[in-house]
């Protein structure tokens, strides 16, 4: 229901600093096969393959986070 400019807004009024995707037909999701398109809030972790690392169906706490980005940051 937002706009796109909304979506930014959002990033730079909270200082966000992390990619975010701005996709309402839900395309993206669609391609990431099994991934539910109605839960807000969704983070969802790739790989450096671009394949889902984790996914995340509540909010997110940066000592949850972390974890799962180390371990993918070491990943060859």
């Amino acid at each position: 229901r937002d706009s796109q400019q909304a979506g930014v807004d959002f990033a730079r009024d909270f200082g966000l600093t992390y990619p975010s995707i701005f996709d309402p037909p839900g395309r993206t999701l669609l391609a990431l096969k099994g991934i539910p398109r109605s839960v807000v809030p969704l983070t969802v972790v790739l790989d450096r393959q671009h394949r889902v690392a984790a996914v995340f169906l509540h909010a997110v706490h940066a000592q949850d986070l972390l974890p799962v980005v180390q371990r993918i940051a070491t990943e060859p």
